[in-house]
């Protein structure tokens, strides 16, 4: 029964060791593919104001639609497009422009919103891991030392002996855990925070041309003359 129980205390610290061994494979995974991510969306959407000349407006837009590398397939470009798609709409609707302007204006710049909310949840895709691990892996680690440490002063206990090496072996090992899990929470931690800082960067560049674009819509639509009234 004492061999059994001594199995489980052992195979514990072993799991936590595990555990936070998967926990900083799972860690650098996500740093690499989000930073792959990021270098890849900042530079198709570089690519894309350059195309427009750093001005949004339906002229640029329409001046890029056949281009062979379907530039609006990107974030900002997806951003656009759905707000084109709205003012296509208001545009192949009749109505009275001088009255119903404002709420499809409205419904623009609704629209555009909800797509930088789904843009912003792509973006923070995979930033939950990070969170998670950065804040339980010492714990995890604290636990499987403090579960070492309990086996170590059984076998204390065990041989009536308490001399520097029946006690720094198996307690250094245990502080093992600890040790690993701190270093696998900090790169978690830093890349955590430094991802969130890129995506705020990004979005605030998504919202300029989102805003770029809503003004084109209002300007391009106060330039168009008034709609004469019929004779009876």
């Amino acid at each position: 029964m004492d061999h059994i129980f001594s199995f489980s205390e052992t195979a514990i610290v072993d799991g936590t060791l595990c555990m936070l061994g998967c926990f900083s494979l799972v860690t650098w995974s996500v740093i690499l593919l989000k930073a792959g991510e990021i270098a890849w969306h900042r530079y198709r959407n570089h690519k894309l104001l350059q195309r427009l000349s750093g001005a949004v407006s339906l002229e640029t837009l329409d001046a890029i639609d056949n281009h062979p590398e379907n530039p609006l397939a990107v974030q900002a470009g997806r951003v656009l497009s759905v707000g084109r798609l709205t003012y296509a709409r208001a545009q192949s609707l009749p109505h009275d422009r001088q009255t119903q302007h404002a709420a499809w204006h409205e419904l623009i710049e609704r629209a555009l919103r909800q797509q930088l909310q789904k843009e912003k949840a792509l973006l923070d895709s995979g930033l939950g891991w990070l969170a998670s691990i950065g804040s339980t892996s010492p714990f995890i680690g604290l636990f499987g030392t403090v579960w070492g440490i309990m086996h170590a002063l059984k076998d204390i206990g065990a041989q009536g002996a308490a001399s520097l090496e029946v006690v720094a072996g198996p307690i250094g090992e245990a502080l093992i855990a600890t040790a690993l899990g701190i270093a696998v929470a900090i790169p978690a931690v830093i890349a955590y925070n430094f991802f969130l800082r890129q995506n705020r960067q990004v979005l605030a560049t998504l919202e300029h041309i989102a805003t770029d674009f809503l003004r084109s819509c209002i300007e391009n639509d106060l330039s168009q003359p008034a709609p004469q009234p019929q004779e009876a």
